[in-house]
């Protein structure tokens, strides 16, 4: 028996806007990342965020109370702080302005904690986020961010580089921050924040997508190809990551898609292979155009096709 209890009034189901009435925009991230060897070091952007979760793990329960409450706490045209909202919803202060941090970046809340066009779809398409396609992307728009510094680069350089790593080393790969942050901070704030992340693959948000496990007390294990990613979401994470990093290109390079820094492939932890195939398929349902011939690997965007259009009809139940 289900005795999880709901998250919105039955006689008032939540029911989302048309996808072809609403888009929602991506902040581009400017950073030279693609000159062969590069260093973590090398690659940080200037609005960079050393601490986002304030040691806390976000868990698909909380974010799913938060959704389902905000705008009726904290409607359009209003104003409530964060620690508010946790306080209406008993949760505590850190563990609210954590949590909404991670909602900000996954593009479910703006800046003013109100609710974006697409924490309206999850709210009424994944309210439990039980979707394992969902999973995936909530993964990569974090993951792929380079303005998180920890979370993007555990799995830009980190785990890219190392499949069995200890928290020791973790804590070393970082420790070419010094300068950028004061050695105090990075001592108060980065063993902490490290942990909260490895906690969210292994016991909260993303553990059903089996990339990290805990081997012992400080040992975390990283995998490859843990699932068949549908050909939709793949798409959603290609246009996000074109419009973070190539604002306004036409087309791109396959191998750009695949191993490059913050690429889908290599944040997604997944064979070339896999890619090519989800390629073949949103080809050959007219979303993309691959082009091979003389001399050419790379794929053709279609203009009305975003990353928001698509997530939405994949959420929507639509054939991609």
């Amino acid at each position: 028996m289900n005795t999880q209890p709901p998250l919105f009034n039955p006689d008032k189901p939540p029911i989302p806007s048309p996808a072809e009435q609403v888009d929602q925009s991506i902040e581009p991230i400017q950073i030279i990342k693609d000159t062969p060897g590069l260093t973590l070091q090398n690659i940080i952007p200037e609005e960079a965020a050393l601490e986002v979760l304030k040691h806390y793990e976000p868990r698909a329960m909380h974010i799913g109370r938060f959704l389902a409450s905000l705008e009726e706490i904290n409607p359009q045209g209003k104003r409530v702080s964060r620690s508010e909202i946790g306080r209406q919803l008993g949760v505590n202060e850190a563990m609210a302005e954590g949590t909404f941090n991670a909602m900000r970046f996954m593009l479910m809340i703006d800046t003013r904690t109100h609710l974006t066009a697409f924490g309206s779809l999850v709210k009424a398409r994944s309210p439990y986020l039980d979707n394992q396609g969902l999973l995936w992307f909530l993964h990569y728009l974090l993951a792929s961010n380079a303005q998180l510094v920890l979370w993007s680069n555990l799995f830009n350089f980190v785990f890219a580089q190392k499949e069995e790593v200890s928290n020791q080393e973790i804590l070393e790969a970082f420790r070419v921050l010094q300068g950028r942050w004061s050695d105090q901070t990075l001592s108060k704030k980065l063993r902490m924040e490290a942990n909260a992340i490895l906690k969210t693959y292994t016991e909260a948000l993303f553990s059903p997508l089996g990339l990290l496990v805990k081997e012992d007390k400080a040992l975390y294990s990283g995998y490859w190809n843990t699932a068949i990613i549908p050909a939709p979401v793949w798409l959603a994470c290609i246009l996000v990551y074109r419009d973070r990093y190539y604002p306004g290109a036409v087309s791109l390079e396959i191998p750009l898609l695949i191993n490059a820094h913050y690429s889908p492939g290599r944040i997604l932890r997944q064979k070339e292979i896999y890619l090519r195939q989800a390629l073949d398929e949103l080809h050959n349902s007219g979303l993309i155009t691959v082009e091979t011939r003389s001399g050419l690997d790379q794929v053709r965007f279609k203009r009305e096709v975003t990353w928001f259009s698509v997530i939405s009809r994949y959420l929507s139940g639509a054939a991609a």
